[in-house]
């Protein structure tokens, strides 16, 4: 069996030849044995415990902000018709499924 997969280190794509039980012997790698879970869906690991880790910083006086990279401002985007600046007014998410969610841009607006 041939595959090609992309290499950790290297970041490179490149191509392996196996037999079928040692393709198989690799996969089967990352299976849990019957009643195994994987850790990171409990506790302040899941993914919808971010309330929980916001509290964790706060407690041990953590900023993540640190420890992020810079995010890089885009280029404006022009029209080449006119020239002028486009603004963006909605983006698209593609989804497994046929479905094409929509998704507004949030304006912040006092009242």
């Amino acid at each position: 069996m041939r595959f090609r997969y992309r290499n950790a280190q290297t970041g490179k794509s490149e191509k392996r030849a196996l037999t079928g039980v040692d393709f198989l012997w690799l996969i089967l790698q990352h299976v849990l044995p019957k009643g195994f879970r994987r850790a990171r869906n409990f506790g302040f690991l899941h993914a919808n415990c971010k309330r929980l880790i916001a509290l964790l910083h706060l407690l041990l006086k953590f900023d993540p902000k640190r420890f992020m990279p810079a995010r890089k401002e885009r280029p404006a985007m022009l029209c080449a018709c006119c020239g002028a600046v486009m603004v963006i007014v909605r983006t698209r998410i593609r989804t497994t499924s046929s479905a094409v969610v929509a998704v507004l841009p949030r304006i912040g607006v006092a009242i």
